[in-house]
């Protein structure tokens, strides 16, 4: 009867260690010896991380089973929480070996939730663990046993169980999620289109139940989002709206603040995307008639999970700038009293001018309507460019420009003065790319042009008739005098007759 009770306990115990049964990947399968290796692949800056042995591994044949003892530390914690059966954790202890359990659990047992639960309860534990050490690219620790390990960071952030069989490679899902907004160009004209690119990394989301990856978009009043350019790549798949991710807006008309959820999970909680396979969002925007002599901000903002055993959440940001200057004609006489109703174009060299065959392009300006934003266009005919007149005080403008030089010409001058012999240069000039808040306050975005005429009668310079009539009317003189004296010859020849 004796051995038969021994027998009993030692069927039960192969019993239920082959009902916990999993493919085993031991360095030497079907034995209880070897030891393991953890590595932490991105360990996050100043942090310490340490392994602690839950449960010890018992191998049968191929498979292998997890048990936990009274004498291991953790066994009370362990304890505590399989007495609540919704953990779906459970200990049985074998009538062969007494203090030796057997640890079994149910579908409804979550690795995240546990490893969450022995994170809060590790203070209460006199176990220090066992240190990973290495550097930047790496820690690890080897020789370790064989078994279910909890792996915990200094900050008390990273918490993942593991079974060292042999080696486990760990990647820290608490750190800072790659992110990163770029545009096509910050120097642009009113009506021009602004081309946005944001990449990132799929993140690991081994141990969520849930995961927030979410990217936000805030656009400054002079700069209209288009909703249909809006798409989603990730490892060179185009993701479907809706299906892969869901987008909402805060602006009216779907044109200014946008929101993008990006479901990294599956259904059944999987990952669905390949940790660190590229995330590229593209999307773009129209400058409009708000970004006039202004600095414009596009602010993109990532929202991201940090933490696999709470809702807590980081966030990273990028901002981008466009901006657009205008020239502000200031015209006066040659006393400084401002003059109104002088009219000018704006003109540029073209494509293919050259100092011996200059060509020239025209500002032409078509103001917004309630389907259509604010454009600037260039065009080839003078008659077709927009004229600007100076008022009361002698100001008029050109607006939405990118740097470049350009060419005021006077078309026609207040009454009383002359016009201009020679179009008045002015050059646009601003930071390539501003990067931050200082660059953006240093950038002067309205470039004054003094414009003076003179009074009175054109010179010749001018372009006037100037000593035309002075010919003119010499020339008719002459004609006189040649005729006057002709007709003296005459009449002194018939009186000599």
């Amino acid at each position: 009867m004796k051995h038969f009770k021994k027998l009993a306990g030692l069927a039960l115990a192969l019993v239920l260690a082959l009902a916990l049964a999993v493919p085993a990947f031991a360095a030497e399968a079907g034995t209880e010896t070897g030891t393991g290796t953890i590595t932490i692949d991105n360990p996050i800056s100043e942090q310490t991380y340490t392994a602690h042995k839950i449960f010890d591994v018992k191998y049968e044949g191929d498979n292998y089973s997890y048990t936990i003892d009274t004498n291991n530390p953790w066994y009370n914690v362990v304890k505590a929480y399989a007495e609540n059966s919704e953990n779906g954790l459970t200990l049985k202890e074998t009538t062969a070996v007494p203090g030796l359990y057997i640890v079994t659990t149910s579908d409804s047992f979550r690795a995240a939730d546990f490893a969450q639960y022995l994170k809060e309860q590790s203070g209460n534990v006199t176990d220090t663990g066992v240190t990973l050490s290495g550097d930047e690219n790496g820690v690890t620790v080897d020789g370790l046993e064989l078994g279910y390990y909890f792996v915990k960071s200094s900050t008390g952030v990273l918490c993942n169980l593991t079974t060292t069989n042999p080696s486990v490679t760990i990647h820290d899902k608490n750190e800072e999620s790659s992110f990163e907004k770029t545009d096509d160009k910050a120097d642009v004209e009113i009506g021009e289109t602004v081309n946005y690119t944001i990449k990132g990394k799929v993140p690991s989301t081994e141990g969520y139940k849930t995961y927030v990856y979410k990217v936000s978009d805030t656009m400054s009043a002079g700069l209209t989002f288009n909703p249909d350019t809006l798409e989603v790549m990730i490892g060179g798949t185009k993701l479907e709206k809706d299906t892969d991710y869901t987008v909402t807006f805060k602006g009216e008309g779907q044109t200014e603040d946008f929101i993008l959820d990006i479901k990294m999970l599956n259904d059944d909680g999987g990952a669905k995307y390949t940790f660190d396979a590229d995330i590229e969002i593209t999307y773009s925007a129209v400058v409009n008639e708000n970004a006039i002599a202004t600095v414009e901000k596009n602010n993109a903002k990532l929202e991201y999970s940090n933490d696999p055993n709470s809702d807590t959440t980081g966030e990273k940001e990028d901002k981008e700038y466009v901006y657009s200057a205008k020239i502000q004609i200031n015209k006066t006489d040659d006393k400084n009293q401002p003059l109104g109703d002088a009219k000018f174009v704006l003109r540029r060299e073209a494509e293919g001018s050259t100092a011996e065959s200059p060509v020239y392009e025209y500002y032409k300006y078509t103001e917004a309507t309630d389907s259509t934003p604010a454009k600037v266009e260039w065009v080839s005919d003078q008659a077709d460019a927009t004229v600007v007149t100076t008022d009361e005080d002698g100001h008029a403008a050109f607006n939405g420009l990118k740097t470049g030089t350009y060419e005021l010409v006077e078309t026609e001058a207040p009454d009383g003065y002359n016009l201009l012999d020679k179009p008045v240069k002015v050059e646009v000039t601003a930071i390539d790319e501003p990067k931050d808040e200082d660059d953006v306050n240093s950038v002067n975005l309205t470039l004054e042009a003094d414009v003076v005429n003179n009074a009175g009668t054109l010179l010749p310079s001018t372009g006037g008739i100037g000593t035309t009539i002075f010919y003119i009317v010499g020339g008719v003189l002459l004609a006189g005098a040649v005729v006057l004296l002709i007709a003296k010859r005459r009449t002194s020849g018939v009186d000599d007759e």
